[in-house]
Parts: C-alpha cells; structure tokens; sequence
C-alpha cells in the first residue's frame, strides 16, 4: 500500500516575508523527514492515526504545495491521498474547503480527510465530503451516521517510541504505571486551563466541599513528572472535557492505573478502544451528581482501584496504532467492515 499524506502545516497569524521563510523551512523539514526510516511517533492531535498510517503502508509526507503541483505523477504512482484538515499555514484560513476542493480534482485516487479537530460533532461542508471517499475523525460522535466517517483518537503522550513496519515497538513495562496505588497523598485532583465557564465552577464547587484537593482551574501548567506523579498519587482524578469530550488527560490517567471520573459526554463517543462505564471509568451528570460519586468511591477503596487497573489493562491491549491502522486501511481500501 502507498500512501500519500499531506501533514499538519506550520500556522502563522500573519503573512509577512519571515513568516514566508518560516513555512518554506518547515515544508522543507516534511520532505527531509521521509528518509527518516525509524521515525519517533508524534504527539499531535492526529499523532495516533499519523502513526497508524506511517505502520501500516509506505507513506510519503508531502506538503499541500507540493502534492497540487506535482499531482499528475503522484496520482499515477500511489494508491490514496489523506490530507491533514490542518494542512494549511494560515490558522484561521476561509479558502480551506476550497483548497481541498480544488485539490481532489487533481487526483483519481482514493482521498481521505483526517480530521483532528476537537469538536466530536464537527463535520466537513458537504461540498467537500462529496468529493472525498472517507473522513478519519478525532474521536467520531455517535450522532454522526454517515458511514464515510471512521474513527481515531488522540495519541497517549506517555509513550514515546519508534514507528516500524514490521513490529510495534511499545513497550508498557516503561510506561506510566502497571500496578494500583495504595499510598495517596490527595483525595482528588484537577490541573488545567480555564477552557469553560462550567470547568471553572465545577472545579470551584467540588474545592469548597473541603475534600483533601489538588490542583485547580489556571493558566500556569504544573511539571509534566510533577503532574504525572500527582495523577498516581490521586484516590480520584478529575477528566473534564476541555479541547473536545477526550482529552490527553483520560489517556494519561488510564496509563497512570488510576481511578478516573469524567463527564458523560464520553459515552457519546465512538473509539478504538473499547472503554466501558462502571468498568474502566465513572461519568457524573451534574455536580450533584459528581458530588455523590466522589463520597461513594472515597469510602469504597476495592471498587475504586478495580476500575483504575481495568483502565491500565484495556489501554495494554488496546492501544495499537499498528492494529487500529490495519483496520482502517482495509476498510477504505478493501471496503472490509470494522
């Protein structure tokens, strides 16, 4: 299989000559990066299907630029285009559907969106999708039934390893933490920015309960080790929704083995991984209900550190960006059904 992707594009919030310079170096760097044969997997948004991609098939980076030129040959000599919705420099561009527009009608091959924006209910502009065979979306909601949209996830920034053809070199003995913690030095933890007025004060409510808390609403980030630690340290953590339902958080705390209460908004969301409620984590409803739910796994330790190990455990198994793109690309290419 050969692939041709179009990555994410350096942004810039003006144009001006050095911001020229800038993305014609940086366009240089996606080229450079293709003689890389044990490439390090990235930690973007669209890290884990970029991953799965790169494993899964013979993948050549090119820029937007790049490919719109010399579209005539590529088409001839690769099997799918995936073109990264962020492919474009401008970071707030009105000519993006356009763009893609313009550029499915340079190639007869298979051409497929990956879309790693936030929002699980975004969807591309019908003008567009019609053009395009499937959409890859960042963790797909449920509400989302036409069949053109298959879905990924965010990548688990805890593991840092080599992309290779032949083999997936994860190893979680180094990742994170394996076994239930039975030493804690807080009751309940939260770190994060002030992405939400409801965050904020649901984070203010659950403070004036005068639980033993960690943490807060703020724009300063604590130390990643420091935070990782405290996740660990933590009876419970708090996964509220921030850039989107599923963040890097519920990943980090899954790899943590710790006990992780998120919004339900995640029960809405199609993943690669099969997580269930009351299994691997508790959602709540309103801060009421939060409230009640906090009190009930405080007092029961056994049911608390269950789910924290069934999280650790159906993250070893399932997280594969090898497995998740061999899935993938039998669909789009083979029309098999995941």
């Amino acid at each position: 299989m050969k692939i041709l992707y179009i990555p994410v594009a350096k942004k810039i919030k003006e144009k001006n000559f050095k911001n020229h310079i800038i993305c014609f170096l940086h366009d240089i760097k996606i080229v450079l990066k293709n003689f890389f044969f044990n490439r390090q997997a990235t930690k973007s948004t669209s890290g884990y299907i970029d991953s799965a991609i790169h494993t899964n098939a013979f993948t050549l980076e090119l820029p937007y630029n790049y490919c719109r030129i010399f579209s005539k040959i590529l088409d001839l000599l690769f099997d799918g285009i995936f073109v990264n919705f962020k492919f474009t420099n401008d970071r707030n561009d009105k000519e993006i559907e356009s763009k893609l527009i313009e550029l499915s009608k340079k190639f007869k091959i298979k051409k497929v969106i990956v879309d790693a924006r936030d929002e699980s209910t975004n969807v591309i502009k019908n003008e567009v999708l019609e053009r395009f065979d499937f959409v890859i979306k960042r963790e797909k909601n449920k509400s989302i039934s036409d069949k053109r949209y298959l879905t990924t996830m965010l990548p688990c920034k805890l593991i840092d390893y080599k992309i290779l053809k032949k083999k997936e070199n994860i190893n979680w003995n180094e990742i994170g933490k394996s076994i239930k913690n039975d030493k804690f030095k807080y009751d309940i933890f939260f770190s994060g920015k002030q992405s939400s007025e409801y965050r904020t004060k649901l984070v203010e409510f659950i403070k004036s309960q005068h639980f033993n808390f960690y943490g807060g609403v703020e724009n300063s980030k604590i130390p990643y080790p420091q935070y990782l630690e405290t996740i660990y340290s933590s009876r419970i953590n708090l996964a509220l929704e921030g850039k989107g339902e599923f963040t890097f958080r519920h990943l980090e705390i899954l790899a943590s083995c710790s006990f992780m209460i998120c919004e339900n908004s995640i029960n809405q969301l199609e993943l690669p991984i099969p997580l269930k409620e009351g299994m691997h984590f508790i959602t709540f409803d309103n801060k009421e209900d939060l409230l009640e739910k906090i009190k009930f796994y405080l007092k029961n330790e056994i049911s608390r550190q269950n789910i924290a190990l069934n999280g650790r455990r159906i993250l070893e198994q399932y997280y594969s960006p090898k497995k998740h793109g061999d899935i993938i690309l039998k669909k789009i290419f083979y029309n098999e059904k995941i």
